[in-house]
C-alpha cells in the first residue's frame, strides 16, 4: 500500500529540512537541494527558494560560490527543531540527499556515458586527477545492447568501487 503524499509548508519545518540536509550532506547547490525536497512534491520549488532566503537571512545557512553550507547558528536551529519533522520524512529525504550529493561528488571525479560502436554499445568512464583534470584510468565494459549497457552504468552509478575492483580482478 502506497503512503499519501506529505506536504511540508510550513517555514520552520522546512528550514529544518534544509539545516538537516547540508548538516548530513556537507552541501548542496540550490539545484541539488530542489531535486532533493521536491521529491514527491514534499517541498514545492517556492518553499524551498523562500526557505532559502530566511536561512542566510537568519544566518542558518551561507552560500559560498554557489554551494549552502549549515553555519553554527544552523546548526543550533537543527537541535531545537529536528523534532519537528516526522521520521518518515527525515528519512526519505536524508536518503535522496545523500544519493544527491554522492553523485555530485562522482560527477567530479568520473565522466561517463553509453556510447555507440561498430559492434554495439558500451559504458565508459573516465577516472580524474582531482588536481588537473587528467584521465588516470578508463574503463569501457561493452555490450550489445543500450538497454544492457544502461544497466552497467545504473550498476556503477550506485556502486563504482565494486565495478572498479571486478573489472581489475578479471585480470589478476
Amino acid at each position: 500500500m502506497e503512503l499519501p503524499k506529505i506536504t511540508v509548508t510550513d517555514e520552520v519545518k522546512i528550514l529544518t529540512l534544509v539545516c538537516l540536509l547540508l548538516e548530513k550532506t556537507g552541501g548542496l547547490t540550490e539545484g541539488q537541494l530542489l531535486e532533493i525536497v521536491t521529491l514527491d512534491e514534499t517541498v514545492t520549488q517556492f518553499g524551498l527558494i523562500g526557505a532559502l532566503s530566511v536561512a542566510e537571512e537568519k544566518k542558518l545557512a551561507e552560500s559560498i560560490k554557489g554551494l549552502f553550507v549549515i553555519t553554527e547558528a544552523g546548526r543550533n536551529w537543527l537541535d531545537e527543531f529536528e523534532g519537528a519533522l516526522a521520521v518518515t520524512i527525515r528519512g526519505k529525504m536524508l536518503r535522496e540527499g545523500e544519493k544527491v550529493a554522492r553523485l555530485a561528488k562522482l560527477k567530479k571525479a568520473v565522466k561517463w556515458d553509453i556510447i555507440r560502436e561498430n559492434n554495439g554499445w558500451a559504458f565508459y568512464a573516465c577516472f580524474l586527477n582531482e588536481m588537473d583534470g587528467t584521465a588516470v584510468m578508463e574503463i569501457k565494459i561493452h555490450s550489445k545492447t543500450k538497454k544492457h549497457a544502461l544497466e552497467i552504468q545504473e550498476k556503477f552509478l550506485n556502486n563504482p568501487s565494486k565495478i572498479i575492483k571486478n573489472t581489475l580482478s578479471n585480470f589478476l
